[in-house]
């Protein structure tokens, strides 16, 4: 009889340093490793995951994450808590053993999730129905204007599908006073709605904008900055896929810095970092000047180890009209870089106007270069044109 491999989520209770020591002392169980991040359940390799229901990120997310990936989970409840087995089955773990059994009994809850057969060279993680929609993330350093293209672009996009634009931007978040918009529902209502099923946030129809008449959704960032470190990126990427379910494209507006600070899946701008790794297209927006362009090749190499070879769409921001500039631009930047595509939008005074007035910039120049952005990025021709559920994401 082999031994399941497991991984014990860290909770300060009795029973998992019971449970650790007699499975190293004795056997009956290989411990793979003790979880604390939600992040690390979902890297390594073992068959069960053992969870009390005091864990924070036990949520019916990660435990369809985890079965997506052929995983199980072992819930353990407390008799003096009553409602541990509510939160348990509300989870969706496969079984459910209490906390003061004997280790036989976990032995043989285990067993039951792990037959009794050679361990398995583990299939790679079935592709989930969410995954169909187009993940287009926008950034680039910082004060180019990427939130305005990415609205831009959104908007148009919106023009011949359901689109959702997402503010992930846990530095500056700015979509919903941008467009006018309140700030809560926001990001994170949405993931309430997806992990734990909280409120009827998820579903609802958006509230009356000009957005409406395009198909846009909009999910609003979070309403403090301070609170970045509340936003796991495994949560809002099961937000994204939520979205992506009833959405032909979702356009994220993320964090301009990607520098790796502290704990790779929990550390500051590891939500911009998740982001771009998932992307499906990258649109990288700079400010149209020689320092812009310089900070913009600079940021595109942080990015690139991050998203690997996908389409990369550069928008040079806020132009001079003067063409000469403007060529001088490009061709200094083509030396560095290849991307995709380039444009060069200008500077124009009908922005500025749209973005005092809390309304949507699709007229004049910028609105015709976002929607020539938009046909780059999503050419017509390949638009997915079968017919999409009622929308399953979250929108304010």
């Amino acid at each position: 009889m082999r031994e399941p491999v497991i991984a014990l989520a860290f909770t300060p209770e009795p029973w998992v340093e019971a449970m650790h020591r007699h499975f190293y002392d004795h056997g009956g169980a290989r411990v793979r490793q003790l979880i604390i991040d939600p992040a690390a359940a979902l890297d390594d390799d073992y068959e069960v995951l053992v969870t009390s229901a005091r864990w924070p990120a036990l949520t019916p997310g990660l435990v369809a994450e985890l079965r997506n990936r052929h995983r199980a989970v072992l819930g353990v409840a407390s008799r003096d808590d009553h409602g541990s087995v509510d939160v348990l089955t509300h989870a969706g773990v496969d079984r459910i053993v209490m906390s003061d059994a004997a280790p036989t009994e976990f032995i043989e809850a285990l067993l039951l999730l792990v037959p009794d057969r050679p361990a398995p060279n583990l299939p790679p993680p079935v592709a989930l129905e969410a995954d169909v929609g187009n993940r287009i993330v926008v950034r680039g350093p910082a004060g180019a204007g990427a939130t305005e293209v990415a609205i831009g672009v959104a908007a148009a996009l919106a023009r011949r599908s359901p689109v959702a634009l997402i503010d992930l931007d846990d530095v500056a978040p700015s979509v919903a006073q941008r467009l006018g918009l309140p700030i809560e529902p926001n990001l994170r209502n949405a993931i309430d709605a997806v992990e734990y099923g909280v409120g009827e946030f998820v579903g609802n129809d958006p509230t009356p904008t000009s957005a409406d008449r395009t198909g846009l959704r909009v999910v609003a960032g979070i309403a403090n900055a301070a609170t970045w470190h509340h936003i796991r990126p495994t949560e809002a990427d099961r937000v994204l896929r939520s979205l992506a379910r009833s959405c032909e494209h979702v356009v994220v507006d993320v964090a301009a810095p990607l520098d790796e600070v502290g704990h790779p899946t929990r550390g500051r701008y590891s939500l911009a970092r998740s982001a771009i790794g998932s992307a499906d297209v990258l649109i990288a927006v700079g400010d149209a000047t020689p320092v812009g362009m310089t900070r913009l090749v600079t940021w595109l190499a942080q990015a690139h180890e991050l998203c690997g070879a996908i389409p990369v769409h550069v928008v040079f921001n806020r132009a001079s009209r003067d063409r000469f500039r403007r060529a001088q631009l490009v061709d200094e930047f083509s030396r560095c870089y290849e991307p995709t595509s380039v444009a060069v939008v200008p500077d124009e005074a009908g922005v500025r106007a749209a973005m005092w007035n809390g309304a949507q910039a699709t007229r004049a120049t910028f609105g015709a270069e976002m929607r020539s952005l938009a046909a780059r990025v999503v050419p017509i021709e390949v638009t997915r044109r079968t017919r999409l559920r009622p929308f399953a994401g979250a929108s304010t």
